[in-house]
């Protein structure tokens, strides 16, 4: 309000001195153009009073009564007629260095009279001046023995000689002049105070209008703290709740992996596998929670990659298909074979969709089938749309229950709702997801005779012609009975985690979940060390020589960002950068920012599966790139790259494009024992990989081409299991030496 005080005040000095400036020059402009008047009526009367008769006269009293007299002074008697503001007009001349009256428009008994040839005492020096330059003007206001006058003067000339032979005089009260000037004055000062009221007037209603829009501002950013206060609080529950939870699961499912390692009879697997099951549907809960919170708060992101359509639909179905048959349910896939084998979108949250909606066909389904459908509805150089339903023959819906059912909590009402345990959030997330993919979803069901829920998508048209990214047979697998153990007990420990036993810290306050992971690495070939708390792990690793650290988020002490931050910042006095993995029960994509944020190279969102653990030790757990990397490759490519003005990732992300279909290529003539075919090829990635410094990949290429020539395709496919983890290596190390050049 200070500010409009202020204003008001400036305003109204401004306003004040235009006003005054303003009748000033008004009150100026009404004197000349008065003055103008008065001299031009001055100047005409001049012009008729007759020069002849003026001539005649002795400029005495003898000259009252005379015929000249009397003619001259009825020409001023009309003259002040004529003038109706005009108190006098007269007639003066200098006889002797006196300034006397001729003739005066009076009446002779007036008191205010002058008879011919009476002295004008009160002559000014103006007035005698203009008898000698004849210049007319006018004077006043003055006063003299008949008042206080403004008198217009002329002279009167001879026209022969241009004499001047008389002055003629025009006075006007000096008071109706004033009034004059004054309602000049009187209209500009109201003018000034109308302005001053409309601005006063103005600057209220802006006044007002400030303070409501202030109380309303108030108001609102009250509610919008209030709201964000509601929102945060929602967000450090959800993320506690993720948190607690997901640390509980990730026990529980790290320990169930390891008790299926142990020698189990029949009845003891089947409770592992309903551990298992009650495991995994308490964190189908909690994801659905996250994501509708995800969703809520608009968070929610979708991706627009090219992924393969078909094998999406296949590992769908070969998700899912142990459930099915353990309902007696036949499930099927059929894909058009319109829809392109490329298609751009986001596969995971296609995937979350589907999955969502086909484990609910087969929830609601107690015998017949479910079928998956896939059909391009159109497809032009942009844009393919492809709708997918998904058909069973279950319960059905009645009309009110389909209404209703994309909506947040929703579920049929009655036996069922009881019969089938959910969150009922489900749908309302897939609906949302199909709607921030630009698509529609929707239903059709009649009671007892089945449903059918559908999507349509709009997905992009793929600009790569590579090829699906899993071949036929893969999708023909056929799969694994429910008692057969878990894949990666089966599997072999890799490569890169081979001697590397004590050479990875754990960093994790709850000793459940540290017996879990200390298991899980164990089982890949490691010898973990515990710290149990952020401190501990800071004082550890500047001490010890890790490779790798798995670091829990929420820890004692000192939590798991900052415990990073320290050690980032006393690394880099040494140069050493150790690869940390943060394990965080918190899936919201702004708490993984942070974690990488913090100096984390990855993040490992708990249960923390076996599969999880090896991937990690795979991309981080490796040996130095400069085994597999030509340097000096790199360097000549580099100057070969700033030399065309261009960049050395260009080469490179040429090179990796390039590289998987012509491994698959390779892959599948030795499948098919093709020995030319398959020696050409590794021929071909032999000299790629060499020309672009991936040496230990070219050798390894080097030494296929040699098998295939000898028709030693059993050895050959054996190496190729060296070649995929040499694939998985060998792009982040040529990024990782191509930035050190």
């Amino acid at each position: 309000m200070n500010n409009y005080r202020r204003w008001l005040i400036a305003i109204t000095l401004l306003i004040l001195t235009a006003g005054w400036l303003g009748m000033t020059l008004a009150v100026k402009l009404t004197e000349e153009e008065l003055r103008s008047k008065l001299l031009l009526r001055a100047e005409t009367a001049a012009t008729m009073i007759s020069y002849e008769r003026i001539e005649q006269l002795t400029a005495t009293a003898v000259d009252s009564g005379s015929p000249s007299y009397e003619y001259l002074r009825e020409q001023l008697i009309a003259t002040r007629a004529v003038n109706t503001d005009c108190r006098f007009v007269y007639l003066l001349k200098v006889v002797d260095k006196r300034m006397v009256f001729l003739a005066d428009s009076e009446l002779t008994t007036s008191a205010d009279y002058s008879p011919p040839g009476s002295e004008y005492s009160e002559a000014s020096d103006a007035l005698r001046q203009i008898f000698i330059d004849g210049k007319a003007f006018v004077e006043g206001p003055l006063s003299d023995e008949w008042g206080t006058w403004v008198s217009g003067l002329a002279a009167v000339r001879d026209p022969a000689s241009g004499q001047i032979v008389a002055v003629l005089g025009m006075d006007i009260a000096a008071r109706d002049w004033q009034v004059a000037v004054t309602s000049t004055r009187l209209i500009g000062m109201g003018i000034t105070l109308a302005i001053l009221m409309v601005m006063y007037a103005l600057f209220y209603a802006l006044q007002t209008s400030a303070k409501a829009t202030e109380r309303v501002y108030l108001a609102e950013k009250q509610a919008k703290e209030a709201l964000e206060s509601v929102s945060r609080a929602k967000s450090q529950f959800m993320a506690y709740l993720s948190h607690e939870i997901r640390a509980s699961v990730n026990g529980i499912l790290g320990l169930r992996e390891l008790l299926e390692t142990t020698l189990l009879d029949r009845q003891q697997q089947d409770y592992v596998v309903a551990i298992d099951y009650s495991a995994r549907s308490l964190l189908t809960v909690l994801n659905d929670v996250l994501d509708f919170s995800k969703i809520e708060a608009n968070k929610m992101v979708v991706e627009n990659v090219d992924f393969a359509f078909r094998p999406l639909l296949a590992g769908i179905k070969k998700m899912l298909q142990a459930a099915a048959i353990n309902k007696g349910l036949e499930l099927v896939t059929t894909v058009d074979q319109n829809i392109p084998q490329i298609l751009g979108g986001d596969p995971a949250r296609l995937q979350q969709v589907l999955l969502n909606l086909v484990s609910n066909a087969i929830k609601f389904t107690d015998a017949g089938r479910v079928e998956i459908k896939a059909a391009c509805l159109s497809q032009d150089a942009s844009t393919v749309q492809v709708k997918i339903t998904v058909d069973d023959t279950g319960i059905g819906l009645e009309p009110d229950e389909m209404d209703k059912m994309f909506q947040p909590f929703a579920q049929a009402e009655g036996a069922n709702s009881r019969k089938y345990m959910g969150t009922g959030l489900g749908l309302s997330i897939s609906a949302s997801l199909v709607k921030l993919m630009g698509g529609d979803i929707g239903v059709t069901s009649h009671k007892g005779e089945g449903s059918v829920f559908w999507i349509t998508i709009p997905f992009r048209s793929a600009t790569s012609n590579s090829a699906s990214c899993l071949d036929e047979a893969m999708l023909s697998t056929p799969v694994a009975p429910a008692e057969q153990l878990p894949a990666w007990l089966t599997q072999p420990i890799a490569s890169a985690a081979e001697n590397q036993a004590g050479n990875v810290l754990i960093v994790e306050d709850n000793p459940v979940i540290q017996q879990v992971l200390i298991s899980q690495l164990r089982h890949l070939g490691l010898t973990p060390e515990v710290a149990g708390n952020g401190p501990e792990a800071v004082q550890k690793t500047l001490n010890g020589e890790y490779k790798l650290i798995f670091m829990d988020c929420g820890l004692p002490l000192l939590d798991g960002m900052a415990a990073t931050r320290l050690i980032r910042d006393k690394e880099a006095a040494s140069g050493r950068h150790v690869a940390i993995i943060a394990l965080t029960g918190r899936s919201l994509p702004d708490e993984l920012q942070q974690c990488l944020a913090a100096g984390m190279d990855d993040v490992l969102v708990k249960p923390v599966s076996v599969q999880d653990l090896r991937q990690m030790v795979e991309r981080w757990l490796r040996e130095d790139f400069s085994e597999c990397i030509d340097r000096s490759v790199l360097k000549e490519l580099k100057q070969l790259a700033d030399s065309g003005q261009s960049h050395i990732d260009l080469f490179i992300d040429s090179y990796l494009e390039e590289l998987p279909s012509l491994t698959e290529k390779l892959r599948n003539a030795l499948l098919a024992c093709d020995a030319a075919q398959a020696s050409a090829v590794a021929h071909s990635l032999k000299s790629m990989s060499a020309t672009i410094g991936a040496i230990r990949l070219s050798n390894l290429f080097g030494d296929l081409e040699q098998l295939s020539k000898n028709g030693n395709c059993v050895e050959a496919r054996t190496l190729m299991a060296k070649v995929d983890t040499e694939l998985r290596q060998v792009g982040p190390a040529l990024k990782r030496a191509a930035g050190l050049l």
